[in-house]
């Protein structure tokens, strides 16, 4: 009975895999090639490999991608797959930290019991502006600084965001004073906790403003 099957068949019948117990070990081995976010196997009825769905950088080459796919899956599990069945979806990466907000200025004046502050931020060569003006309280100002800086990113995300003060504080580390601050970013997708620190240098208020973008930075989108 055996005699009538060719060579290739004949190998496929000996080892045919029964894929639905590997296929999250193989999904595995895909997500760790240079460039893989993701990746999602669908089987045929016999249990074969009918389809591999993966999402990759957009920096990545798809036709490498598919090649280092068809490599991993002889090499590792004796899977030979034809490319056709291999779909490549990219998705943008963030761009450079280079390119997200930097610290442009900040400006407080005060007239009698008036209060104004303004920061500005520059991000790709345009400011992006966050003003306040408010009773001149000394106690409150780091709030209103922190408020005015929260204005300028909220202005640079076009108002899809939503940013609550936590907390501010100082501290001591071994001879020189640093101020926290922890912020919750709220969006569509729920509220998120961001802590950032900087060193209080000459002026305490512009170390506040960079303590915010160091939390802030790390965790927006920039256009």
């Amino acid at each position: 009975m055996l005699n009538n099957i060719p060579v290739n068949d004949f190998r496929n019948f000996i080892i045919s895999p029964q894929f639905d117990s590997r296929v999250k070990d193989i999904e595995k081995s895909i997500n760790s090639l240079n460039g893989v976010l993701f990746s999602k196997i669908g089987l045929d009825n016999n249990k074969e490999i009918e389809e591999i769905h993966i999402i990759t950088k957009d920096s990545c080459s798809p036709k490498k991608i598919c090649r280092d796919v068809e490599s991993l899956l002889m090499a590792k599990y004796n899977i030979e797959i034809d490319y056709r069945k291999i779909s490549i979806a990219q998705v943008a990466e963030e761009k450079a930290f280079s390119q997200r907000l930097k610290f442009t200025d900040l400006l407080i004046s005060s007239e009698g019991d008036n209060l104004q502050v303004e920061v500005k931020l520059e991000n790709n060569n345009k400011v992006f502006e966050g003003k306040i003006n408010c009773v001149n309280w000394e106690k409150n100002r780091e709030y209103i600084v922190t408020r005015a800086a929260l204005e300028a990113i909220t202005s640079f995300l076009n108002g899809k965001v939503f940013f609550q003060v936590e907390e501010i504080k100082k501290v001591n580390l071994d001879d020189r004073e640093v101020i926290l601050i922890s912020i919750n970013l709220i969006n569509a997708q729920g509220k998120e906790n961001l802590v950032g620190a900087a060193l209080i240098e000459d002026d305490p208020h512009r170390s506040l403003v960079k303590a915010i973008l160091q939390a802030i930075n790390r965790r927006i989108l920039v256009k």
